[in-house]
């Protein structure tokens, strides 16, 4: 069997090289709106006039990558009984607190057909997960709760319409505008209980939850065949995350302390990002 230590000091590794390409893929992705304005006056002629594609049937794959990822995070948590050290009545504490959710891993892939000539709708498939940052609910001093990490895989249907874009841009920018229904089946949660000396990590799942998104952006057709999206969306969710964080700490000797958390947490953001279509 593999040392703790090394098991420990190898996961960190990993999560700081991952962390890493993260951090540069999206360096260069948020260049590459910058980009791709400067290109726009040098870019080759299309073969055919721009957006001469939009017709009912036609269907491109997309990839798309958030450069930016925030929401608050709101939360209900029923907490105890917790027994007291010394030996006292059990407490129990019902908190709100908040915190901030960062994007840490992002991405999706989806494809998109045309339903008639400026109308699409798309199906796709994400995978986001995110830092918890300033969320421990407990007001204990003996007791430090931590929500960590949330991560989930994400279902979604877009209906999307295209518009002109402005007359001092040429024919190759269109706007849109964008709703988008999300299911979340199943989400993991990574949390942290710190009991007088011992520090317990443990992780749970939550209950599948719904959200629905709305979105602006501009679209610019990089070739006859590709086209690159910015957008920023809204989203907002339908129904409370509710999960059970309820863990154990083992002191040793026998001595086990079981911690019943039940929570109901609601995030409230946007997400900023840029996303590649081809159509063969």
């Amino acid at each position: 069997m593999a040392d703790p230590a090394y098991r420990v000091g190898s996961d960190h590794l990993l999560r700081q090289a991952a962390l890493y390409l993260s951090l540069t893929l999206n360096r260069l992705l948020v260049a590459l709106p910058v980009y791709v304005m400067a290109a726009s006056c040098r870019m080759p002629e299309l073969h055919q006039p721009a957006y001469s594609f939009l017709e009912k049937g036609r269907t491109g794959l997309v990839w798309k990558q958030p450069l930016a990822n925030r929401h608050v995070l709101e939360g209900d948590f029923e907490i105890g009984p917790v027994p007291d050290p010394l030996g006292g009545p059990d407490n129990n504490f019902f908190e709100s607190d908040k915190g901030n959710v960062i994007g840490k891993y992002e991405i999706a892939l989806a494809a998109r057909s045309f339903l008639c000539e400026n109308t699409t709708i798309e199906a796709g498939i994400g995978y986001r997960q995110y830092d918890i940052e300033g969320l421990s609910p407990v007001p204990d001093p003996d007791i430090k709760f931590i929500v960590e990490t949330v991560d989930s895989m994400q279902f979604y249907l877009a209906l999307r319409r295209y518009l002109d874009g402005p007359s001092f841009l040429s024919d190759r920018w269109r706007m849109f505008g964008e709703l988008g229904f999300f299911l979340a089946p199943g989400v993991k949660v990574d949390a942290e209980l710190q009991f007088l000396t011992t520090t317990q990590p443990f992780e749970s799942k939550a209950d599948a939850y719904y959200f629905l998104s709305a979105t602006g952006g501009m679209s610019y057709q990089i070739s006859d065949h590709l086209v690159a999206d910015f957008g920023v969306s809204w989203e907002h969710l339908l129904n409370p995350l509710e999960v059970d964080l309820t863990s154990t700490v083992d002191f040793g000797g026998g001595q086990v302390i079981t911690i019943p958390v039940q929570a109901e947490m609601t995030p409230k953001g946007g997400v900023v990002f840029v996303s590649m279509t081809w159509y063969p």
